[in-house]
């Protein structure tokens, strides 16, 4: 009866496991998020670049507020697709290790976390230069891409805090 009892309760234990495991993403499917992030920065950087092209703003009006706008925000693509990069390489390397960390080693990976986070916010929160003026027109193109820009930090920050469980083995 007894080891009836104790497999009974590792079973229970495992089915217990399972829903919570399925809820978080594992390491392939976070390096795949980190991978289609940036293949969505970069088309959204296309997407600005071609905009500046057909407007003529490089040529014709380079120091409009919209033409500051979108170099700025631009910028802040850069920057948020190294972050990405930087966080892909974090859960590629924890994956692919054969050892297990220390206490140090998995401290320091979760302060990196941490200070790649707050980066991303301080980049989305930092006020743009001349972007009240630009921003007025909810429906014209530096306001939809800013939206759209602000919406991926969002999702990647909530994804990284909701797969923190990958780096806790």
């Amino acid at each position: 009866m007894k080891p009836f009892l104790a497999a009974l309760a590792c079973f229970l234990c495992l089915a217990l496991a399972v829903p919570s495991a399925a809820e978080t993403p594992n390491m392939r499917q976070s390096i795949n998020y980190f991978m289609n992030y940036f293949n969505e920065a970069v088309v959204q950087a296309i997407h600005i670049k071609e905009h500046e092209d057909q407007e003529g703003l490089t040529e014709k009006r380079p120091f409009t507020d919209e033409y500051v706008f979108l170099q700025d925000l631009k910028a802040r693509l850069e920057k948020s697709l190294g972050l990405a990069l930087n966080l892909c390489d974090l859960y590629y390397i924890y994956n692919k290790t054969t050892y297990c960390f220390t206490k140090d080693e998995k401290n320091y990976v979760f302060d990196r976390l941490d200070n790649i986070m707050d980066t991303l916010q301080k980049i989305k929160d930092t006020p743009y230069p001349a972007g009240e003026a630009v921003l007025a027109d909810k429906s014209a193109i530096p306001a939809r891409e800013l939206a759209a820009f602000n919406e991926r930090i969002d999702k990647l920050r909530a994804f990284v805090k909701s797969s923190l469980v990958v780096f806790q083995r």
